[in-house]
């Protein structure tokens, strides 16, 4: 069994002692079921070789299992010397993990394992916990379910991004909404609220990531729903699916996307709607990145709807219970953000300013 095929019920950091004057932490966390013995063993082995690629390579062995009453536990050692501590729990119906190490190597894990948590939407825990608007709530759902994802580059790459040339910290994927059936109703309630009473006739998805929400959008609101292609497979392709000419020809489009950055795409697809005769005025997406793409929809002559935005996910509002976000990485995206052309300098990346597609030389 390898560390990363554990689903975890709930993880936690906590400071704790007897680990040295650099300070300790403990990471804990819960199983939904009881480990096997060899399942068990075969887990610490792979939280060793996990600790010494990922964490500290100075690690040397595993030491040997000392089991006393429903509890395990092993040392990772560097020759003799303890680096820090695993120790396994049976309970009634559930293994507890618990893993003493130096407090920035706690942080690490803590980091790493984060991921692996079952998600469990929980709208009242959210509201419980912070008093925010409608878009710091969605964002706090985003946190909720993994759709916002962070790296520091060093326990997983950077994300690559800006026609995979440049790097972040931070990647927002919505496209999972759907496997999360209360948390998609609540967004999409609340963005058919948003949009009702603008006037359209029917609804444009983008390939592939914005189907599944034009498609319920539309539902919702009653409209036909057609998408367009990211990219024609060849010369005399439709660039949309769904939809023939003479039916768009005249008629009102709201371009609905998932995420928006510089909204190059969007220009393009509104640029061959109204090709065909349709008219666009309005985009809806659900995460707006902040980094000029309203503009750049402006300049086509099309406002920007949206139900959440960086800001907003990066409210002191949402609670570290519900981001999981580390003081070092939330410090880490305000940098980038700030000057993403010093945020990669700063880390001897290369740094492509990128210019819209009909721009370029």
């Amino acid at each position: 069994m390898k560390l990363v095929q554990v689903p975890l019920s709930s993880i936690n950091l906590t400071d704790s002692s007897g680990l040295g004057a650099r300070g300790s932490g403990l990471v804990q966390a819960v199983t939904p079921y009881i480990l096997e013995y060899e399942e068990a063993e075969q887990l610490a082995r792979d939280v060793f070789k996990t600790y010494r690629e990922l964490v500290n390579p100075k690690a040397t062995r595993l030491s040997e299992l000392h089991r006393v009453s429903n509890a395990d536990s092993y040392q990772i050692l560097a020759e003799e010397k303890p680096l820090c501590k695993l120790h396994i729990v049976y309970d009634l119906d559930e293994t507890r993990l618990g893993l003493e190490l130096p407090k920035e190597e706690a942080t690490k894990f803590y980091r790493l394992l984060r991921k692996q948590r079952i998600v469990k939407p929980d709208l009242l825990a959210i509201r419980r916990l912070m008093r925010g608007n409608l878009a710091e709530t969605v964002a706090a759902l985003l946190w909720q379910i993994g759709a916002i994802k962070v790296s520091l580059g060093d326990l997983q790459p950077l994300f690559k991004v800006d026609m995979r040339k440049n790097r972040s910290p931070i990647y927002i994927d919505v496209k999972g909404l759907a496997n999360y059936p209360e948390v998609n109703d609540f967004v999409l309630g609340s963005a058919v609220l948003l949009l009702h009473n603008l006037k359209f006739d029917c609804i444009c998805g983008i390939e592939a990531g914005s189907i599944g929400i034009a498609a319920v959008l539309a539902h919702k609101l009653c409209k036909p729903m057609f998408f367009a292609r990211r990219s024609k497979r060849y010369p005399e392709a439709s660039p949309f699916e769904g939809i023939k000419s003479h039916e768009l020809f005249r008629k009102k489009v709201l371009l609905v996307d998932d995420t928006l950055v510089h909204g190059w795409t969007k220009a393009r697809v509104i640029r061959e709607i109204r090709q065909w005769g349709g008219d666009v005025k309005n985009c809806f997406v659900i995460f707006n990145r902040e980094q000029g793409g309203d503009k750049d929809l402006a300049r086509v002559g099309v406002k920007l709807w949206y139900l959440t935005d960086r800001a907003s996910a990066l409210s002191p509002k949402i609670p570290k219970e519900v981001s999981f976000l580390t003081d070092r990485e939330e410090k880490e995206i305000a940098d980038y953000f700030h000057d993403p052309a010093a945020w990669h300098k700063k880390r001897n990346l290369t740094f492509h300013k990128l210019q819209p597609p009909a721009e370029r030389a």
